[in-house]
């Protein structure tokens, strides 16, 4: 009796153990599905090209309003041993995108100033003298002396100069970023930027929106990216009193 009895107390411990375990266990597995990752960015990855951190930066008012702009932050890297080009970005939440450089090399204005200047002075001098004199002796006697002397001088002079200045206007930034092979680009702070221009709604911290980028050679990507929240502490509106009375 006293070996069934330690038998059973110690079968008993086994069952309860186990069950302890696999209520841990349990919690774990559901405490880990209800977890959320917060609004650091999507990803998505196209041929040798991969996007990273894509998301709209938190507007400091609080909201982005209908018609305004935001800025997509992302970082795109190359895999690849050839570099490849972002030509364009398209989203169904703006009316359009633009994509500009800022460390594009401007092409500088040129001034082409050509003055010509051509002078021509023709000096044509004409002296022509002739002088005659047919004497004739008649019974009457006469004698007609012609004598003539014509001179001209027809100097002719032209000079013009037509200076012309053509200054091209300096070139905008490129539309289209390189992304280098075995490298990346960042698109914040002072990087090439993506603007969203003209939104078509309003759109709210952690709202979500699609983006589709379109690469030279690896083709377009759609991912679905989230308008930023704030990573510093936001200011609270301010408490109103009411009046009393």
């Amino acid at each position: 009796m006293i070996r069934s009895t330690s038998r059973s107390a110690l079968a008993g411990l086994v069952v309860v153990g186990g069950l302890a375990l696999a209520g841990c266990g349990a919690g774990q597995i559901a405490q880990t599905a209800e977890q959320h990752p917060t609004v650091d960015g999507s990803m998505a990855e196209v041929g040798q090209l991969s996007i990273r951190d894509a998301a709209l930066e938190y507007p400091t008012d609080g909201l982005y309003d209908k018609g305004a702009t935001a800025r997509l932050r992302m970082v795109i890297t190359n895999q690849g041993i050839a570099s490849d080009t972002l030509t364009s970005v398209t989203s169904p939440a703006a009316d359009s995108v633009a994509i500009t450089d800022p460390s594009a090399t401007a092409a500088p204005g040129s001034d082409s100033p050509s003055a010509s200047a051509s002078a021509s002075d023709s000096a044509s001098p004409s002296d022509t003298a002739s002088g005659s004199a047919s004497p004739s002796d008649t019974a009457s006697g006469s004698a007609s002396p012609s004598d003539s002397a014509s001179g001209s001088a027809s100097p002719s002079g032209s000079a013009s100069a037509s200076p012309t200045e053509s200054p091209t206007p300096t070139a905008a930034a490129p539309a289209q970023i390189s992304i280098p092979a075995n490298g990346y680009v960042s698109f914040a702070d002072d990087g090439p930027s993506v603007v969203l221009t003209d939104l078509t709604e309003k759109l709210y911290p952690a709202q979500s929106l699609q983006v589709t980028l379109t690469f030279q050679k690896a083709g377009p990507v759609t991912l679905t990216i989230a308008v930023g929240v704030p990573t510093g502490q936001v200011s609270l509106a301010p408490t109103v009193t009411p009046a009393e009375g």
